[in-house]
């Protein structure tokens, strides 16, 4: 995968970005509602990250 620290460094922005929200809403609002949104977001993520880790490296990628 050409882009694959690219897409990792976003996602792992993505996640500092929801624990983020998640610190915010810790002081008010519909927290149930929003912590659910919350926890699929982090799966989603996680899986992405974990489809990035499986993803073959090409032959111009240095294996890190």
């Amino acid at each position: 995968m050409k882009n694959r620290d690219i897409i990792t460094r976003r996602l792992e922005k993505a996640d500092g970005q929801v624990e983020k929200l998640n610190y915010f809403l810790q002081r008010g609002g519909s927290v149930e509602e929003v912590k659910e949104v919350l926890t699929v977001l982090k799966e989603a993520i996680q899986d992405a990250k974990s489809f990035v880790q499986q993803e073959p490296l090409g032959s111009n990628e240095i294996n890190g």
